[in-house]
């Protein structure tokens, strides 16, 4: 919002509002306030009310995560996902060959996503310049892609414990493979240092090449992070003695003592700063993508809390929950440009009620209000000037799909590139899966993912491959995995909303084990994964495949605009076997070094390497359906993000303020967690719209030659 703002009555000042077709998902252990916590005197940078509390004093709708240590939390789980609950945190969705997995909350695919923040190889970045025509290139987005990264707050969590030295087993299986494929084949593998061989300071220091950034709260543990304080040979002190104290206030308190530059004040104040915000560390637990319990992640709806939470922000935001948007009107006449329909699926039905009773000779009347939630919701509208549609690359494409062919009678309908739905990506997602491992890893340990291996076979050929867990209240799938019918079998039953017979799958006691004359019956637990490396593949597969309305449903003169899963998802497998060859062929070479039975330990549970017709893909990092392109022909929407006009006196005539910004833009796939590359894209389009840096909610920080971002 502009400056001029502040001079305004607070119900005339400039709102974003937020509508959201999920509701709030917070942690079930995390206090209501701060005065909940030992520390009462809090710093002014916290709010005065933690999220329920806040959630509780406006009567806005939240749930709580599952809690994901045993298998009694798969019927809280199951009820999280859309097709069983409408307002549920899971949108899985099921056409004939792809499966898709979206998030439907306030904070959106950062509720359920494995915080994964990594930036793709620069070739992909520079194709979109060179091939494409779009000005976009990996210098030109390096800076929003620091604005991200400053403004998710990334760690490296690689080890069992924050402050520890010692890897997390699944960790250190999987990195030793990847140094010995690395030296195998130096020439494909890019895992590099980011340390500058020349800077002697870094010079005695091994930085942990294949550890990911991740979006979690954890205190540092790396050789490179202790070059911040401990430099050999430094220029902000005398030598300091080796070896390096391990422990992290040491360190502080050693380059406190010793530093006289304002380069190292700033340093230490960074540091600081980073660490005392974040105050929850990461607790290893695996359980990132169904809820951190311990609230350890870093989720845009802590961003968007913090905001409504901030006595001058809060006057500039309104989030709507549960609201789920159907259909876009552009209006030609009166003060707004746009009228958005949805659905509120938070509305509710009221009835006053009166309970009275007898105790003795006294008598007792209580007074209240009875309340249900309306099954099917309400439709309502809300008109706007500026219009900026992230529902994701599904939800986008679906909710312009849907304008575009709209029951509505009065008013205008959008006109939209012929390219609408196309050009969609499955950004080269596979399961791979090493069962038995030989030595034991426990999956259900640490960040979900805490390690890649990056590789670049040609310009069509850029991959990563990554370790991945399963929460603990999966236990029990192993089996699954060598039996792809039933891994496949379980899916369509979740797709389905057959949460009983999904239940019944995964929790099947396993076979007793004989003792004499009787047989103990076991338990499912996450012994059952001890020996389980799941593998997460992503790559740049050739980005045509489709999101089209369904036909019964597109063909229905009386469809319901609002109605759930109406689109169809397709891309030929058999453009995926060149890229999933590739991958195979490398998660083939991890498991000669980590399966117990080598290559006959691994499996590609839901791709049939010798039948593509016959796979499925299930994709967790949806791209494209309203692609950028240079002009209409080319895509949905220009370099901006602004929405062109399918049918305007020009190629490149787009409708005035009106802009896709999420997943659904990005023109290819990119090889890597998508997370971050989304999030430089929304950094760029967002200084796009508002015509300045400083509206943007990134505070820059000069670091000698470098600036750092942080979020403010």
């Amino acid at each position: 919002m502009n400056n001029e703002d502040a001079a305004l009555p607070d119900s005339d000042k400039r709102k974003v509002v937020i509508l959201e077709r999920g509701q709030w998902w917070v942690s079930h252990e995390l206090p209501l306030s701060p005065d909940s916590n030992e520390f009462k005197n809090s710093p002014p940078s916290i709010p005065a009310q933690g999220m329920r509390e806040y959630l509780d004093s406006k009567d806005i709708m939240y749930r709580t995560w599952a809690y994901p240590d045993n298998v009694n939390g798969l019927p809280k789980f199951l009820n999280s996902v859309r097709v069983f609950d409408r307002r549920g945190v899971y949108d899985y969705r099921i056409s004939k060959r792809i499966h898709t997995l979206a998030a439907s909350g306030v904070g959106g695919g950062s509720l359920v996503y494995t915080n994964v923040t990594e930036k793709p190889d620069p070739i992909v970045i520079d194709n979109w310049d060179t091939v494409l025509g779009l000005g976009i290139n990996s210098a030109n987005l390096s800076g929003y892609f620091e604005m991200a990264k400053g403004f998710i707050g990334v760690n490296k969590i690689p080890t069992t414990t924050p402050l520890g030295n010692i890897k997390l087993p699944k960790t250190k299986a999987f990195q030793d493979a990847a140094k010995k494929i690395k030296q195998e084949s130096p020439l494909i593998v890019k895992n590099e240092p980011s340390f500058k061989s020349s800077d002697l300071d870094q010079s005695a220091f091994e930085e942990d090449i294949f550890a990911v950034d991740l979006s979690i709260t954890d205190f540092p543990y790396r050789k490179d992070e202790r070059t911040l304080f401990n430099k050999r040979n430094s220029h902000y002190g005398p030598p300091k003695p080796n070896p390096i104290p391990d422990d992290l206030f040491t360190r502080i308190k050693n380059s406190v003592q010793t530093t006289t530059t304002s380069d190292m004040q700033d340093r230490i104040s960074l540091m600081l700063r980073k660490y005392v915000d974040e105050p929850n560390a990461c607790e290893r637990q695996g359980r990132c993508a169904i809820g951190c319990i311990p609230g350890a992640r870093h989720t845009n709806n802590k961003k968007i809390f913090e905001y409504l939470n901030h006595p001058d922000k809060k006057k500039h935001l309104s989030v709507l929950p549960l609201c789920e948007v159907y259909d876009i009107e552009p209006l030609t006449a009166g003060p707004r440009r746009y009228k958005v329909y949805y659905r509120d699926y938070s509305s509710r039905d009221w009835k006053q009620a009166s309970f009275s009773w007898n105790v003795g000779t006294k008598s007792y009347r209580i007074e209240t209000k009875l309340f249900r939630l309306v099954d099917e919701g309400r439709p309502k509208s809300i008109e706007c000037n500026k219009l900026v549609l992230a529902a994701g690359a599904i939800g986008s494409t679906e909710i312009l799909l849907k304008a575009t062919n709209t029951t509505r009678v009065g008013g205008q309908k959008l006109v939209l590139s012929n390219k609408l739905g196309s050009r969609y990506s499955t950004n080269g997602d596979l399961l791979g899966a090493i069962n038995p491992t030989k030595t034991e890893i426990y999956a259900t340990r640490g960040p979900i993912i805490t390690s890649a291996i990056r590789f670049n076979e040609g310009s069509n050929l850029v991959y990563t491959i990554e370790d991945s867990s399963v929460p603990k209240m999966f236990s029990g799938v192993s089996r699954f995995l060598s039996q792809s019918g039933l891994l496949r079998t379980l899916l369509g039953l979740v797709g389905s909303g057959s949460s009983q017979q999904v239940i019944s799958m995964i929790t099947q006691s396993p076979t007793g084990f004989p003792i004499g004359n009787t047989n103990l019956r076991l338990q499912v637990s996450d012994e059952d994964l001890a020996n389980t490396m799941l593998l997460s593949g992503m790559g740049t597969d050739s980005s045509d495949g489709t999101v089209k309305l369904k036909d019964s449903w597109k063909n229905n003169p009386n469809r319901d605009m609002s109605a759930l899963n109406v689109v169809d998802v397709d891309f030929d497998p058999n453009k995926l076997t060149p890229l999933f060859s590739k991958m195979r062929h490398s998660m083939e070479r991890m498991a000669k070094h980590l399966g117990r039975g080598g290559l006959a330990s691994f499996s590609t549970p839901l791709w049939d390497p010798t039948n593509a017709n016959a796979s499925i893909s299930i994709v967790l990092h949806n791209l494209g359906g309203c692609v950028m392109g240079k002009d209409r022909n080319s895509g949905v929407v220009d370099s901006s993000g602004r929405v062109y006009k399918g049918d305007g006196a020009s190629l490149i005539d787009t409708y005035l303020d009106f802009y896709v910004v999420d997943g659904a833009i990005v023109p290819t796939s990119i090889g890597v967690n998508s997370s971050l590359t989304i999030s430089a894209l929304a950094f760029k389009l967002a200084e796009g719209i508002t015509s300045s840096t400083d509206y943007l909610p990134v505070e820059p920080v000069a670091i000698g030659g470098t600036t750092v971002y942080f979020s403010r």
